[in-house]
């Protein structure tokens, strides 16, 4: 399938007058724990792989080259329709859903969709649809720093306050009993005049295990938010990350430009936790488990994002030629 026509221009805040709008504290996320971990694969035998072309035939020739380096790519188009991605995926939906489908693909003709339940349907305001990696060729991380690529189409973004993810990384602070997360996602909606721009993208870091029972770790729940930059929706857009634990950081890219300000070292600006932000630097777990899929903490309607040309890698991968 060629790359979607389909697009809707979303504005950045270049020359306008954006405001972000938040009825809570900044991150504000008055979360329960996420019920569940990844569990083991499920569906039919699918594919991917750490070798050059992985997933099929309708790699580009840049992707060949980056994919005969990479820790591991997955195209999909091995994957079996209407099941959970498998191989090196697991999936674990909490009110929601992790199939491979063909309604829209950025090349060929699979891609994973992840669709969160509404609120109004599933009576709970916690939704999980996460297609994660947990084992090798990726875990454990090498040197614990790696760099990630994914090719996404998010249908609609929420336009009121619902801290969502797309992107997290997680495992167990070295040393302690307690549980970390690194996310890149959103929550603030942006408007223009009244009306709804976008989702403001924001980085994020959580210590999740302090909402269990009991309750372990530092109360953290900290952020970073971008400079106005919202989430790309109806079209297809590259998002790459890194995650680099020694050194406590995380970047972001979108659509092959970095978004200098979601780059964070050490610490954000700000936690709504108890303390200064000063308190809690972003340690970083001991990375055992890669999402990628949707997840949102507060009440909202259903949200699907479709995801393609997955890239894992110890250095930085660039995005893919459009096909």
């Amino acid at each position: 399938m060629a790359m979607d026509s389909k697009t809707l221009v979303v504005v950045s805040g270049l020359g306008l007058a954006l405001t972000a709008w938040c009825g809570c504290s900044d991150s504000g996320d008055s979360k329960t724990t996420p019920p569940g971990a990844a569990g083991s694969p499920t569906g039919a035998a699918g594919s991917s792989s750490a070798a050059a072309g992985a997933g099929g035939g309708a790699a580009a020739a840049d992707d060949s080259a980056v994919c005969a380096k990479a820790l591991f790519c997955d195209d999909f188009e091995a994957q079996t329709v209407d099941m959970p991605p498998s191989g090196a995926w697991t999936s674990n939906p909490n009110n929601g859903s992790v199939t491979i489908d063909t309604e829209h693909a950025f090349r060929g003709t699979h891609a994973i969709k992840a669709t969160g339940l509404a609120t109004s349907q599933t009576g709970s305001t916690y939704k999980s649809a996460f297609a994660s990696l947990t084992g090798a060729p990726v875990v454990p991380v090498p040197g614990e720093k790696f760099y990630g690529r994914m090719m996404f189409y998010l249908e609609s973004a929420p336009e009121t306050t619902v801290h969502w993810s797309f992107i997290d990384v997680t495992g167990k602070v070295p040393g302690q009993d307690y549980t970390a997360v690194y996310r890149y996602g959103g929550q603030k909606p942006i408007t223009n005049g009244g009306t709804f721009v976008g989702s403001q993208l924001m980085a994020s870091y959580d210590t999740t295990d302090f909402y269990g029972t009991p309750s372990k770790g530092p109360n953290t729940d900290c952020y970073q938010q971008s400079a106005m930059v919202t989430v790309p929706v109806g079209k297809w857009s590259c998002a790459e990350w890194s995650f680099d634990g020694p050194n406590a950081s995380m970047r972001f890219w979108l659509d092959g430009s970095e978004v200098t300000s979601l780059a964070v070292t050490g610490t954000g600006q700000g936690c709504t936790g108890m303390g200064t932000p000063q308190d809690y630097v972003w340690t970083a777990p001991t990375f055992s488990k890669l999402d990628v899929g949707w997840e949102s903490y507060q009440a909202d309607d259903a949200r699907t994002i479709w995801i393609d040309d997955v890239v894992i890698s110890t250095e930085k991968v660039g995005c893919p030629a459009a096909p």
